[in-house]
């Protein structure tokens, strides 16, 4: 599937769990990501992030995180700041 979203023009989209996207790829054909399961831990999100922005990348990036309000993602997303703070400091 990695190679046909790599070699095919006709392939334009290529969904993968967050976890899996967050591991040993090289995905630099792709040019946004659209955050669907928000992680309690951001390194997580920026490992998938980077799996696109990685050396090699020549087109600009886009990240969109799709969060719905009054639901767990909200704290989710406050926990995320939380740590993002520890990992700052």
């Amino acid at each position: 599937m990695i190679q046909d979203f790599t070699n095919d023009p006709d392939v334009k989209v290529f969904l993968m769990s967050l976890k899996a996207g967050g591991v040993a790829l090289n995905l630099t054909v792709a040019s946004s990501v659209f955050l669907m399961d928000p992680w309690w831990n951001p390194a997580v999100e920026q490992q998938a992030q980077d799996r696109i922005h990685r050396l090699g990348q020549y087109k600009p990036i886009q990240v969109t995180r799709f969060v719905i309000e009054n639901t767990i993602e909200e704290r989710i997303l406050k926990l995320q700041e939380k740590k993002q703070l520890v990992f700052d400091g």
